[in-house]
Parts: structure tokens; sequence; C-alpha cells
């Protein structure tokens, strides 16, 4: 089969894996209604570029401290248990945020926030450690496209129509879908009849899951080493500036709600778009698949680099769309690298070490860059950022090309 009989065939044929998917798609699709207006919420109480920043750190924080242990749990228990109890846990944390916004205390509002991450921290690992169970080998580079389509073709439908909708929906409502959205991929998950650990009769039995073994495992391999870190280096220069987003659409642009959704809108749009052109073009081999990483991480510099020159907030949403088809690359398949070269006893380890340091890169970016904005123009900001990405996309590129040679593919 071709790449685009592969797509077809696992959203129309693997039942499971539709299953997984769609529950992935409908909670971030859901995601963009919270986000987006809570965003604009704490802009609004504070007028603070700092504090707008910081929603975006209690939301990334718990998973710095609880994703490795999410992995942990990924790797101990049912995988499938797992990922539907977070989800619950989610809706129900959905639920507190829309009590704590109707106070217009923006401290609550924080606290209730930090505790989505906390209940969603072993999701994401769980999912990725899982995806290899639901699909043959051949057709795991396609699920990986499709698995992280599922955040950017969300960020592209939910944040744009969170955006609009906020024109004409109370944000109780936006809230409510969020809520729901929480509850239905719960119970889609229940569905799945495929086991999401390799060996389901060892799981519950299990007592030598060790949370070193994951950190022991990505010091001793120096390809894993450096997929873990990929998302990470990338986060510390382009996260926080996602928080500008809004800034930029109230304060440059003066197009409100609508411009900000626009905005990560685009992001979504190119995330996508960007994973499966280059698997098209360049996925013959995992070898030449993985050596695109570097390159599309300095892709990403370029494009947000042209940000401040823009004259209007459609050329700006171009540029982030374009910007963000190598943001999109970069997760897609270092995740892909991660999974196809660990075992699946470890995988959730290895994917909760993952994404601890990419929260991590991500909170701080967050709180450097937004204070930053107190003292010196948004604009600026986009000039020295993705610099600074361009020159990590330019030194991980270096330092790894002759990693890849010896992977099988």
């Amino acid at each position: 089969m071709n790449n685009f009989e592969k797509y077809i065939y696992l959203l129309t044929k693997n039942k499971d894996f539709q299953k997984l998917f769609y529950a992935k798609f409908i909670t971030y699709m859901g995601d963009w209604f919270l986000t987006v207006p809570l965003l604009s919420i704490i802009y609004e109480l504070t007028n603070s570029p700092l504090i707008t920043s910081v929603v975006l750190v209690v939301q990334s924080a718990p998973y710095v401290i609880l994703g490795s242990f999410g992995g942990y749990l990924a790797d101990k228990f049912d995988r499938k248990v797992v990922i539907a109890i977070s989800e619950f846990l989610s809706g129900c944390a959905v639920l507190l945020i829309m009590y704590s916004v109707s106070t217009e205390n923006v401290l609550l509002i924080l606290i209730s926030f930090s505790l989505l991450g906390v209940v969603n921290s072993a999701y994401m690992p769980a999912s990725d450690a899982a995806l290899p169970n639901v699909v043959k080998r051949d057709n795991l580079p396609e699920a990986n496209v499709l698995n992280f389509s599922t955040w950017g073709i969300a960020a592209g439908l939910g944040a744009g129509l969170g955006g609009f909708l906020s024109e004409f929906l109370s944000r109780n409502q936006l809230f409510t879908i969020n809520f729901l959205s929480f509850m239905f991929s719960a119970f889609l998950v229940f569905l799945i009849k495929t086991n999401l650990n390799e060996n389901i009769g060892k799981v519950y039995n299990n007592k030598k899951v060790n949370f070193r073994d994951g950190l022991n495992f990505v010091l001793s391999d120096k390809k894993i080493f450096y997929l873990t870190l990929t998302k990470g280096m990338f986060g510390i220069s382009a996260a926080g500036l996602l928080s500008l987003f809004t800034i930029l659409s109230l304060d440059i642009y003066d197009t409100g709600d609508f411009g900000a959704g626009l905005m990560w809108s685009a992001r979504g749009v190119g995330a996508f778009i960007g994973p499966v052109m280059f698997r098209y073009f360049f996925g013959k081999t995992d070898q030449r698949l993985l050596s695109t990483i570097g390159p599309c991480i300095m892709i990403w510099g370029i494009f947000y680099f042209l940000i401040p020159f823009s004259p209007s907030l459609y050329i700006t949403t171009l540029l982030l769309v374009l910007g963000h088809c190598g943001g999109g690359v970069q997760w897609a398949f270092s995740s892909y690298g991660i999974q196809i070269l660990t075992p699946d006893n470890i995988r959730g380890r290895i994917a909760g070490l993952d994404y601890s340091f990419y929260f991590l890169m991500f909170t701080n970016s967050n709180l450097i860059i937004g204070y930053l904005a107190t003292r010196y123009d948004v604009l600026t900001l986009f000039k020295i950022f993705p610099t600074l990405g361009f020159c990590v996309g330019l030194f991980w590129f270096i330092r790894t090309r002759s990693f890849w040679k010896t992977v099988e593919s």
C-alpha cells in the first residue's frame, strides 16, 4: 500500500485505531473551547502579559512533575484503563474551572486549571505507548502522523471555531462542550477491544516496574537520548511565544478572541500539514524520516522570525501555518522514533520522560517570555526566540545526523 492507502485503511478498517484516534481528536477539539477564552479572560482581568503567560505555565507545570509518573502508570497498569480514567477526571476538572471563572478570582482560576494538568498527566504517555499495539509495524509511521494530526486538526478547527463561537456562545457554554468532549472520549476508549499493553496478562502482576529503568535506558542509548530532548529543545524557544498570540490579537491587530483563535488555528493546520507532507516526500526510510527533525526546527525559526514584519493578521496566519509545518514534523517524528526504538514494557516511561522534559522547557519558556513581554516590545521577542530556535535546529541536525544510519527501516 502507498501512504494514502495506509491512511485510508487506518481510518476505515482498523476499528480500535479509529476509537483511539477519535477519542484523542474529540478531547483536543474540546480543549480549544477552554484554552482560547481562558487566555482572554485572564488578560481582561489582569491586563498583564506575564500573568496571561502563567495560564499556560500552570497547565504545563503538572506534566513536569507527574509526566514521568504517568509513563510509569502506563507501563504498570492496563493502558486503556489509565487513559479512560484520565479522560473522566479531566472532564470533572473542567467543571471546577467553570466555577472558578464565575468567581473572577484569578488565583482560583489558575489553581483549577492546574488540576486539569494533574489528572491528565498520564494521558499522553499512555496513548503514545499504546499506539504500536493497535497497528501493524509497516503502518506505524502513518498511524503516528494521524495520531499527532489529531492535535493539529483539532487545534485548527477547535481554536478557530472556539474563537468564532465565542462571538455567539457564552464562555460557560464553551466550557460545557469541553466537559462533554472528555466524557465521550472516555466512553470511546472503553470500547477498544485490542490490548493496549503487549503482555496484558502480566500487567497487573508486574511488581518490578521501576521508574529508574526508563531513565537508565534513555541515558544508555544516544538515539533515544536525543529524541527525548527534541521537544524540549524546541519548546524553550517556541512555547512561550504561544501565549503572546492573545496579545498580538488584542493589542496589535485589534481582533479580539477571533484573531487569537485564528492564530491558534493556523498553528494546528501547519502541525497537520507538515508531518503528512514530509512523510510523503522523505518517508521512504526511517533514516531519512528521522533526519528531517533538525531542519524542520530551523523552518519553524525562519517563518516565526518574519512575523514582526507582517502587515496584517492574515499574513501572520500564513506564516504560522508554514512555521508549524516544521514544528509539527519534529514532534510527530521524534515520538515515532521513540516508539520504534523502545520495547513495549518500557515505552510508557520513556514517553513520560519525553513529555516531562518538554513541559519543563515549556514552563520555563512561558515564564521567561512572559516576563520579557513586560519589559520589551512583543514583536522584538518574535525576532529573538525564533533565532534561538533556528540555532537549536542547526545544532540538533549537526549533532545527530550520523545516528540514524544504523536505524533499520
